[in-house]
C-alpha cells in the first residue's frame, strides 16, 4: 500500500509475451489472455542415517524443478501466432522466451525471460464465444528478471 493506503496492485493490461522463431528471433504472440511463469519447486532428498536425531527422517533440497504451465490466446487459424506455435509444437525444440509486465500506465516496465519447449497445444471452438488455443509448456533452466531497459525490450 502507498502512504495513503491504496493498494498498488496492478492489472496484466499491457503484458508482451514473445517466443523465439525457429531463427532464435523473439517474436510477440498476438492476442495473449493468459501467461504462466515457472512455479519452481526444490527436489526433497532424504539424508537420514542410523543416528538421524529422534528417530526422525531427514531432509535437504535437491535440484530445483522449473515446472509447466499455459499460455492461452485468442486463437486466430493461420496467423503469425498460430504458425510460431505451430512451428514450435512440431519441431520440439527449446526457445526462448520473454515477458514484459507493465507499470500502472500500461509500458513494460519487468521482464521475466528464459527457456521453454511446447508440450502441446489445444484448440477450443465453441458455438458462441471466441476461438481459444491453449499451448502447454515446460519452463528449463534459470529464469531471469528485472527491470526493463532499452537493451532488455523486445
Amino acid at each position: 500500500m502507498d502512504d495513503k493506503g491504496n493498494s498498488e496492485a496492478r492489472i496484466g493490461w499491457g503484458t508482451e509475451f514473445f517466443l523465439a522463431n525457429a531463427a532464435g528471433t523473439l517474436t510477440e504472440l498476438d492476442e495473449v489472455t493468459e501467461i504462466p511463469f515457472a512455479e519452481e519447486t526444490a527436489d526433497d532428498v532424504e539424508v537420514t542415517h542410523f543416528k538421524s536425531p529422534g528417530r526422525r527422517k531427514e531432509y535437504k533440497p535437491g535440484l530445483i524443478e522449473p515446472g509447466d504451465g499455459q499460455i492461452v490466446v485468442n486463437y486466430i487459424p493461420g496467423s503469425d501466432t498460430d504458425k510460431l506455435i505451430r512451428e514450435a509444437h512440431n519441431d520440439g525444440k527449446v526457445r526462448a522466451y520473454r515477458a514484459n509486465l507493465p507499470d500502472e500506465t500500461g509500458k513494460p516496465a519487468w521482464r521475466v525471460e528464459g527457456f521453454l519447449y511446447v508440450k502441446s497445444r489445444g484448440r477450443a471452438v465453441p458455438i458462441g464465444d471466441r476461438l481459444t488455443q491453449t499451448i502447454n509448456v515446460r519452463f528449463t533452466g534459470v529464469a531471469e528478471e528485472g527491470a526493463v531497459t532499452a537493451s532488455a525490450g523486445a
